[in-house]
């Protein structure tokens, strides 16, 4: 699912909300966020958090930073862990 819809961002149909420099997340200011579920009637459960970098091949390639539920900040703080950011 959340690699389905990482094909749409690259397709340019669907786009995320931009991220900021948060205290409580750290700074995922080059980020992206987009909410998703299986079940299109649900309330979104899942956070895809993505960024767009520079590849040797194409100008620009799309990086999965983190995934998971939407409930709490856990997906952020994985995002800003794994790109080896200050969560203030």
């Amino acid at each position: 699912m959340a690699l389905e819809r990482l094909v749409f961002i690259r397709d340019g149909t669907i786009r995320g909300v931009p991220l900021e420099d948060h205290a409580g997340t750290g700074d995922l200011s080059d980020c992206y966020k987009l909410y998703f579920d299986p079940v299109p009637t649900r309330k979104p459960r899942y956070r895809l958090v993505y960024r767009y970098t520079p590849n040797e091949v194409q100008a620009v390639a799309l990086e999965a930073v983190s995934v998971g539920e939407r409930e709490g900040l856990a997906v952020y703080l994985q995002a800003a862990k794994r790109l080896g950011r200050d969560t203030h």
